[in-house]
């Protein structure tokens, strides 16, 4: 038998990684809403700071030195901030996924 609060709550406990919830609709969507906005906001966060980062580099030196100076640890800063913008990027993808998944389990249910 399909149990639709049951995989809802195991989508956004387990997959989502948001925790146990009720049976409430509502707190699933607000949950789920406040979750991407952090994602969202995280995402924005680093994107400004790899602009902020690049306006305010020494332009007279190389992006992607080979020798081991200031602009090497300058070049492995912005790929970390930009994996970690692209993590959150993907976190924000599978967010909006398992809430659509769960209005439309929610829409099966009801009728």
């Amino acid at each position: 038998m399909w149990r639709s609060r049951a995989v809802i709550a195991m989508l956004v406990d387990e997959i989502a990684g948001l925790g146990p919830v009720g049976p409430d609709t509502q707190e699933i969507d607000e949950l789920l809403s406040r979750a991407g906005r952090r994602a969202k906001l995280v995402v924005a966060v680093d994107c400004l700071a790899i602009l902020i980062l690049f306006l305010f580099r020494e332009k007279t030196r190389p992006f992607l030195p080979v020798n081991q100076t200031i602009e090497t640890i300058f070049t492995f800063g912005i790929l970390a901030v930009a994996g970690h913008a692209g993590f959150r990027y993907a976190q924000l993808d599978r967010l909006r996924a398992i809430r659509r998944l769960c209005g439309e389990l929610i829409e099966r249910s009801e009728n």
